[in-house]
C-alpha cells in the first residue's frame, strides 16, 4: 500500500511549481474570458440585435448611442405617434362623439373590430390608437380632422418636416405596410417626432397608461397597452409596433436619475429581442451617462498674487456654471486657463481678468470668463499712534535714559574708588 503523504513529500519541487503555475494560468484565462457586462455595460459598444437603434438625451437631443439611425426603415405602428399629435392639435373638443364610417370599420389587424355607425368619442379614439394600437381608430381620427385619410396623411408629412424629420415618408395613419412599400422613416426621425409629441401633456398622459376603458355605443371595453415596458417605473411610453416587414419596434421615453432619454429600437425579430435590446440600451445609458457640473461659479478657481514689493492675493471665479452630460467612464475633461499678464491695482469686483476653456475629449465645449471675486484697493502702509500711547512711549524712553545714566555713573565712580585704593 502506498503512503500518500510519503508520495507527496517525494514529489519533486519543480513539479509542484509547474502544477501551481498551470493552475494560475487556467484561472487567469477563465477570468479574462468572463462576460464584461456581468458587472454592467461600460463600453461604448452595446451589442443588440435590432436593425436600427438610437438613444438620445431628451433635453439636448445629443446622441448617446446609434446604430443605423439614419437608415430608412418600416416603422409599423410607431407611425401612430405622428397621427395622434396631428389629431390632437386639430381637435377642440375631445369629448365630441363621432360615428365610425365604413372605411374605418372592421378589425384591420386590431384587437377588436369597429362596426359601421358605432359611436365613440374622439378621446376614446386617441386612447385606442395609442394604448392598444387600434389601426381603425387612426382612420376615424383622420376622417374627422380632414374628411379623408389622404389629406390627413399630407398633414402628417408636413408636420414631420416641421419637426425636422426630413427623411420620413408616411403613406398612411397606422403603419401597415403590405400595400405601402414606401412608408418609411428613420430611428432619428422617430426620436424627433417622439420628443415633439411628448411636449403635449395629453399625449404624454395617454402613452403612459397601462390600462384604461373606452366606450363604443355606450358599451365599456377594457384596453391594455401594447408596451409591456411600462411596468418599469422610470419608463413613460411611448409606442410599440409590429409588421412582418418592420419586425418588432418600439419608441421609449424614460426618466431616471434626473436624466431623460428617448430610445428607439427598430427591426427586432421577436418581442423578447425588442425588450432585451431596449433594457440593455437603457441600462448602458444610465450606467455610463450623467450630468456633471464641470465648472462651478460659486467656487474659487484660482488664486493669483499681483504687485512688486507688496504682494496682494486675488481670487478668480468663473462668471458662469457649465454642466454637461458626459460618459463618466470614458470622457476626459480638461480645463485650460489664460490669465492676464499685467494686472494693476485697484481691482474691481467682477472684473474680467482671464478666461477658462472647457475641453471634453480634446473638443472645446465652452469659453468662460474668469472674474475677480472681491474688489481690492491699492495698498498703502500707514502708522497711527494716538496721544496716550505716544506719552507712554516717551515716559518709558525717559525712564530708560535715567536708569542707564545712573548705572554708568555708578560704574565710573566705583572704578575711581578702586583705582584710588590701589595707589594708596
Amino acid at each position: 500500500m502506498i503512503n500518500k503523504e510519503s508520495a507527496f513529500k517525494q514529489t519533486p519541487l519543480k513539479k509542484i511549481i509547474f502544477l501551481f503555475l498551470s493552475f494560475m494560468l487556467i484561472v487567469s484565462i477563465s477570468w479574462l474570458s468572463f462576460p464584461a457586462n456581468i458587472f454592467g455595460e461600460t463600453s461604448d459598444e452595446v451589442k443588440i440585435t435590432a436593425e436600427s437603434a438610437l438613444v438620445v438625451d431628451f433635453e439636448t437631443g445629443n446622441i448617446l448611442y446609434e446604430k443605423n439611425s439614419n437608415k430608412k426603415i418600416f416603422p409599423a405602428s410607431t407611425t401612430k405617434m405622428l397621427t395622434a399629435i396631428v389629431a390632437i392639435e386639430n381637435i377642440s373638443d375631445y369629448s365630441e362623439v363621432v360615428k365610425i364610417s365604413k372605411n374605418a370599420s372592421g378589425r384591420n389587424h386590431s384587437a377588436f373590430k369597429f362596426s359601421k355607425g358605432g359611436e365613440i368619442s374622439l378621446m376614446d379614439l386617441l386612447k385606442a390608437s395609442l394604448i392598444c394600437s387600434h389601426n381603425n381608430a387612426t382612420i376615424a381620427l383622420a376622417e374627422y380632422v380632414c374628411g379623408n385619410v389622404e389629406d390627413f396623411v399630407k398633414m402628417m408629412n408636413l408636420k414631420a418636416k416641421e419637426i425636422g424629420a426630413v427623411n420620413s415618408n408616411f403613406k398612411n395613419t397606422n403603419g401597415l405596410d403590405s400595400e405601402y412599400p414606401n412608408h418609411k422613416t428613420t430611428a432619428y426621425d422617430l426620436a424627433l417626432i417622439a420628443k415633439y409629441c411628448l411636449s403635449n401633456n395629453l399625449f404624454k398622459q395617454i402613452v403612459n397608461t397601462q390600462k384604461d376603458y373606452i366606450h363604443i355605443n355606450g358599451k365599456e371595453i377594457e384596453i391594455k397597452s401594447t408596451n409591456d415596458l411600462l411596468s418599469y417605473d422610470y419608463i413613460g411610453g411611448v409606442k410599440t409596433g409590429y409588421t412582418e416587414n418592420a419586425g418588432f419596434c418600439i419608441v421609449l421615453y424614460s426618466d431616471k436619475n434626473d436624466l431623460e432619454l428617448i430610445t428607439v429600437v427598430l427591426g427586432c425579430s421577436s418581442v423578447e429581442d425588442r425588450k432585451n435590446d431596449s433594457i440593455r440600451l437603457l441600462n448602458w445609458a444610465y450606467d455610463n451617462f450623467d450630468y456633471v457640473n464641470i465648472v462651478d461659479s460659486s467656487k474659487v478657481y484660482k488664486t493669483i498674487n499681483i504687485g512688486d514689493q507688496t504682494k496682494v492675493y486675488v481670487d478668480l471665479c468663473p462668471d458662469s456654471d457649465f454642466t454637461k452630460l458626459i460618459n463618466i467612464n470614458s470622457d476626459e475633461i480638461s480645463l485650460k486657463h489664460d490669465i492676464d499678464d499685467d494686472i494693476k491695482l485697484p481691482v474691481l469686483k467682477n472684473q474680467v481678468l482671464g478666461t477658462l476653456d472647457v475641453y471634453i475629449n480634446d473638443d472645446k465645449q465652452a469659453d468662460i470668463r474668469l472674474i475677480s471675486k472681491d474688489a481690492i484697493e491699492k495698498p498703502y502702509v500707514y502708522q497711527k499712534i494716538d496721544n496716550n500711547k505716544e506719552l507712554q512711549s516717551r515716559k518709558m524712553l525717559f525712564f530708560l535714559l535715567v536708569f542707564y545714566f545712573f548705572v554708568f555713573t555708578f560704574i565710573i565712580v566705583k572704578n575711581l574708588f578702586v583705582n584710588r585704593n590701589q595707589y594708596t
